[in-house]
């Protein structure tokens, strides 16, 4: 018998550039509550929120995913245990938004716009950890566009970021199928 797959969470956030220590610290969090469900915490694996989400997550003894934009395995945290060197730069957005089962925003700019983006159109469901400033503060509570067919839930804190979005995975895994088609559709007219 299949066992299930593991659930894979993406964490969304700034680099080491622009990531506060609060977001850095929620961030921690949200990897150590993935973790401590026994799904796999995803990110960019650079630093800032994506080196905090990986590092809480190997903390609580979690399983860490980093799919990365260069082409180097070396240029990564050293909290990633799988690394996926895209050599895609920026591109490689799209392969954590596929690769992953739902997301988690936590502070961040322009880039985690851009992932938040590529999650809208894969209409994967996005929670934004409104208190950690940044992308997650201004996407939370609002939707993409005038179609509304996915909004940014708000949450409060890193538990409430993992348990909301479980919550809305294990929803879409028993919506019939018709529903999901109708959802797509709306996002393409």
């Amino acid at each position: 018998m299949k066992s299930p797959k593991r659930r894979q969470i993406a964490v969304l956030g700034g680099s080491a550039i622009i990531c506060t220590p609060k977001a850095y610290k929620l961030a921690y969090e949200v990897g150590k509550e993935i973790a401590k469900r026994g799904m796999i915490t995803l990110t960019g694996g650079g630093g800032g929120v994506m080196e905090a989400a990986l590092k809480g997550a190997k903390e609580a003894g979690g399983l860490t995913l980093a799919i990365i934009p260069w082409g180097d395995t070396s240029k990564v945290n050293k909290y990633a245990d799988v690394v996926v060197a895209t050599g895609m730069m920026w591109s490689r957005d799209s392969i954590n938004l596929n690769s992953c089962d739902g997301a988690i925003l936590v502070g961040g700019g322009a880039g985690t716009a851009n992932e938040a983006s590529y999650g809208y159109i894969l209409d994967k469901p996005l929670v934004a950890l409104k208190s950690s400033g940044g992308m997650a503060e201004q996407l939370a509570g609002h939707y993409f566009d005038k179609r509304h067919t996915e909004k940014v839930i708000s949450v409060r804190s890193p538990q409430e970021a993992v348990e909301k979005l479980l919550e809305i995975i294990r929803h879409r895994s028993h919506e019939p199928k018709e529903s999901s088609r109708r959802r797509a559709k709306y996002k393409l007219l």
